[in-house]
């Protein structure tokens, strides 16, 4: 039995041409090629000669501009300008007025409520700490804030605190424009 193994692949042979029962291609431009060239000459003497055969044969009518004079609006002479409206709005009426608004003291809450941005949570401190640098050469002032929980000691970013939501969007909007985009907005605890 032999080893085919060691034999490896069997070599295929070469492709070869079949150059029997072909005869040489002219070097010149095919018949077709001839055809439509004298059809597309053809075409256009016709069309040619179409344009001379019109030539001439229409009517020369004169044409006639006529200019429209613009009519003049009448002015009636030695009318009387009116006189102009006297003002009647007296401004010092204004200052005696009084509103007054009573409101429930209950619908009124005044919450004091402070924001944080949280940009990031990690469990390498190394990794937080690299966050930090990023975010302090875009102006800010970073935390870390060790946090401990059911899956281990966590490192996170915050930034804050802000007096107003519309504060930490802004300092939000920034970080994104850094590409640091997964700052969020929590409540001051």
């Amino acid at each position: 039995m032999p080893d085919h193994a060691k034999k490896g692949r069997p070599k295929k042979p070469a492709a070869k041409r079949n150059t029997r029962g072909k005869k040489a291609q002219p070097s010149g431009p095919k018949p077709r090629v001839w055809f439509m060239l004298f059809l597309v000459i053809l075409i256009a003497g016709g069309f040619g000669y179409f344009l001379m055969y019109i030539n001439g044969s229409a009517e020369e009518q004169p044409v006639v501009i006529e200019k429209v004079k613009p009519k003049k609006k009448a002015i009636a002479k030695n009318k009387p300008i009116p006189k102009a409206p006297e003002e009647s709005w007296v401004y010092e009426s204004l200052d005696k007025k009084e509103i007054t608004v009573d409101l429930p003291n209950d619908d009124i809450k005044t919450v004091n409520r402070r924001y944080r941005l949280q940009c990031a949570s990690f469990k390498a401190l190394s990794q937080a700490e690299e966050m930090k640098a990023k975010m302090a050469f875009m102006g800010e002032e970073p935390n870390i804030k060790k946090v401990k929980g059911s899956k281990g000691t966590w490192y996170q970013v915050i930034l804050g605190p802000y007096d107003n939501k519309r504060q930490a969007e802004k300092t939000r909007h920034k970080m994104q424009r850094a590409n640091i985009n997964t700052c969020e907005i929590f409540y001051w605890t």
